[in-house]
């Protein structure tokens, strides 16, 4: 991965960066958009998602470090798909951040590509919790019991 800042399109507040991506670290990328377009109920772009992410940076931090091992040997983040990506400077500098936590956590050295696919996978990883939550209160209170005592009743 090259992370190449473009001076020509770089504003004061803003940092342009050019990714060549792996093919599931893209997958990683659209299906990121497609979670939070459907939650915000609008169409969005990578610099959005990143950039309404990466104040929340202890999230990853929280993360357990064997499945960040894992999710970063799945989803390898060089290749050969370029994407550019345009972020705020202060989610720049928190993405370094991220990084830096990362490092020390995981105990290795990582790129800020990595980084970036973290935080993604982070997000995705709360979607699809909130998703199950959601699913079980809907289960518990709404829908008529298959199993158990209160068969076919609702509570």
């Amino acid at each position: 991965m090259r992370a190449v800042q473009d001076v020509g399109t770089m504003g004061a507040d803003s940092r342009d960066f050019t990714l060549d991506i792996s093919e599931r670290f893209f997958h990683l990328t659209t299906e990121s958009l497609r979670l939070h377009s459907n939650s915000t109920k609008c169409y969005q772009t990578l610099e959005n998602l990143v950039n309404s992410r990466v104040p929340g940076i202890e999230k990853i931090d929280d993360e357990d470090a064997e499945n960040l091992k894992r999710h970063l040997v799945a989803v390898p983040t060089g290749g050969s798909i370029q994407i550019h990506l345009e972020i705020t400077e202060t989610s720049a500098k928190n993405l370094e951040r991220i990084k830096e936590l990362l490092e020390t956590r995981l105990e290795t050295n990582i790129s800020v590509g990595d980084a970036l696919s973290a935080l993604l996978f982070n997000y995705i990883v709360e979607q699809r919790a909130a998703r199950v939550i959601s699913k079980l209160q809907l289960d518990e209170f709404d829908q008529p019991r298959e199993t158990g005592p209160f068969k076919g009743s609702r509570h």
